[in-house]
């Protein structure tokens, strides 16, 4: 079985691997400061949940965008398995990385370019509604050809409250109307409204920069919330980037996965 991970800045992702089917699946909290101890017997916990050990893991794909986490992964993974481990990066990435700085790109990024290339026939917009919504441009031939960054709703709504002392947290809901009536209800109307009208306008800026069709797919947190208000996202596909994972280690030489981590 393939165990992968992807580290993100609010969330780590969990994937659980038979061959190409995703067995189980676990989101924790991001920490920091999370010691070796406490990431073996989280990742320790999880598998017994679904009745594994360790060694049953043949492999354990990793992209991480939190550096402060990844030698306490490996610290904390390889005391319980002795399964390789190997971090995807711009350094080892399968595909063309087409911008400026390719060491810049993050490898949830490039996981998630590798992912919809597997899916789509065709070049493609990956949105990952994560901490930041990130904006993946893919080739028809798989390869990275950049894209755009912009705030997650909550995110910024959180700025907004904590700057403005009359104005308190609301539920994110999609309202029924622009018009608000209540302050919970003008909150709603800008910021949800307003974050769906902001991603379906660089959608629509992307396709006029394409040449050709595009097929939309979303991921990530708010990724299908985003996928049933916006006739402009074709597709939902919830577990993306740790999909992504498992096809760049089955596509990974394994003369280049033997070594211990890498």
């Amino acid at each position: 079985m393939l165990l992968t991970l992807d580290i993100g800045n609010t969330h780590i992702v969990v994937g659980l691997f038979e061959g190409p089917r995703l067995a189980a699946h676990w989101r924790l909290m991001t920490d920091r400061n999370r010691t070796s101890d406490e990431l073996r017997l989280d990742i320790r916990g999880l598998l017994g949940e679904a009745n594994v050990d360790g060694s049953r893991i043949v492999g354990i794909a990793v992209s991480s965008v939190v550096p402060s986490l990844n030698q306490p992964l490996l610290d904390g993974l390889g005391a319980f398995s002795d399964a390789p481990i190997r971090f995807l990066s711009a350094a080892n990435s399968p595909i063309l990385l087409h911008v400026d700085d390719p060491r810049s790109v993050g490898a949830d990024r490039i996981a998630n370019c590798i992912g919809a290339h597997h899916l789509i026939d065709g070049p493609a917009l990956v949105i990952d509604f994560g901490t930041a919504v990130t904006f993946d441009l893919v080739s028809e031939t798989g390869a990275f050809l950049g894209g755009a960054i912009a705030p997650e709703m909550l995110l910024a709504a959180r700025a907004l409250f904590d700057r403005a002392a009359q104005l308190h947290a609301v539920v994110l809901d999609v309202p029924p109307s622009v018009v608000g009536k209540t302050t919970e209800a003008n909150l709603q109307a800008g910021i949800v409204l307003g974050f769906l009208d902001l991603v379906d306008g660089l959608i629509k800026r992307f396709r006029r920069e394409v040449d050709g069709a595009l097929t939309v797919i979303s991921t990530g947190g708010r990724g299908k919330l985003f996928a049933e208000q916006l006739s402009g996202i074709e597709t939902y596909v919830p577990f993306l980037t740790v999909d992504g994972l498992r096809l760049w280690w089955e596509d990974e030489p394994a003369t280049r996965r033997r070594g211990r981590a890498t």
